[in-house]
């Protein structure tokens, strides 16, 4: 049996957000089966993450805005590759790669919807008429299948919920990695709260910055860290006018992104993702699986991964005085957190290894290419 090839569409490349995921996802695919390459419209901003995994990236270098001559480079692409399926990603790559795709000849064409949809009068129109054209779109969360119908009247039965999955042997509780932070960030006798993601308004930090302020008033001990900025981002400056006007020098703290997110997880006493709108958040599954109470918002899919008060809280979007509460409710009662701390990790094992999701999508790929020759015969 021929390999099937595989193209993931991305309007630039990170490795963050939705692309850490299509890439750890490809990494682990059954390189025996499946061609994975992944193109990029714009620009290639990090792949040292992929030498060596398999994974080819090639770039198109399209001019900011609209640039029509894309679609004919992609096409080229697509015809010189022989794939057999494209699967594009979010708005940025949805009318330019499905009709790129048409051009082309490729049997398969996906479409992926990660968390936050685009809107406007126009992108609310033209949205729809091109996923039902898709053989099949796919949704990290039944919330946003749901949204989908809901803010967008879409009825065409294409939609496939392919859940977000994590490498259980990455993520794990351990005692030593957890003291090992703790001591290099001198925080051994704190209580941490603490967040790990890209600083960016949809994250909403700053709700998380007022919650942890009415929180701080009544346990004077704990700190706030922030991990996943960069130290000249444009974000920081206004984070820490926020930290000012809180008057909270020296409790709340920026971090950069960095590789060790395990031993960062274990560091902490709770996770929180103060997010405006979310997807299937990998944060929380792996903040999860290292055992770390986690408080969320109730938003997107997070409460199809948090069970509240079973494997942690939630509290509604922008909700500082709720964030409070349920901050100060992880820190006084030690049942509720030995409970998160215990169902987290098997709640994960149970549902959400990124051995269940990788078998998913392929087998989402050799179904649709069944049909397809089905139809061919």
């Amino acid at each position: 049996m021929a390999k099937v090839r595989l193209a993931h569409i991305v309007n630039q490349l990170y490795f963050a957000g939705k692309e850490a995921g299509i890439i750890k996802i490809s990494s682990a695919m059954d390189k025996s089966l499946f061609d994975v390459d992944i193109v990029v419209l714009g620009k290639i901003h990090q792949d040292e993450k992929m030498r060596g995994n398999g994974i080819r990236s090639i770039e198109l270098n399209k001019k900011p805005g609209n640039d029509p001559k894309v679609v004919f480079r992609m096409a080229q692409v697509f015809r010189e590759n022989a794939y057999d399926i494209i699967y594009t990603h979010a708005w940025n790559t949805l009318i330019e790669g499905y009709v790129a795709a048409k051009l082309a000849g490729v049997p398969i064409k996906i479409h992926g919807e990660h968390g936050t949809f685009e809107r406007s009068r126009l992108k609310d129109k033209l949205q729809p008429l091109i996923w039902e054209r898709f053989d099949a779109v796919t949704t990290v969360a039944a919330d946003l299948k749901t949204r989908m119908k809901d803010l967008f009247s879409y009825r065409k039965d294409n939609i496939q919920v392919v859940y977000n999955g994590i490498d259980a042997q990455r993520y794990y509780p351990s005692n030593k990695l957890r003291d090992a932070f703790r001591t290099e960030h001198a925080v051994q006798d704190k209580f941490v709260v603490g967040t790990v993601g890209r600083f960016h308004p949809i994250k909403d930090h700053f709700t998380l910055m007022k919650g942890f302020a009415l929180f701080q008033e009544k346990v004077p001990e704990a700190e706030l860290l922030l991990v996943g900025g960069e130290k000249n981002g444009k974000m920081i400056s206004n984070y820490q006018n926020q930290v000012d006007a809180l008057k909270l020098q020296g409790k709340i703290h920026f971090l950069p992104t960095t590789p060790e997110v395990t031993k960062v997880f274990n560091g902490f006493d709770t996770f929180v993702l103060s997010s405006i709108s979310e997807g299937c958040s990998n944060v929380i599954l792996e903040a999860m699986a290292c055992g770390v109470p986690v408080v969320a918002t109730r938003t997107g899919g997070n409460p199809e991964l948090v069970q509240d008060q079973v494997n942690g809280l939630l509290f509604d979007v922008g909700s500082a005085e709720q964030l409070a509460d349920r901050l100060l409710n992880v820190y006084k009662n030690k049942d509720l957190r030995k409970r998160f701390q215990n169902n987290g990790p098997s709640f994960i094992h149970e549902n959400f290894t990124l051995e269940t999701t990788v078998n998913n999508y392929q087998n989402l790929y050799l179904r649709l290419l069944e049909r397809s020759n089905q139809r061919a015969a």
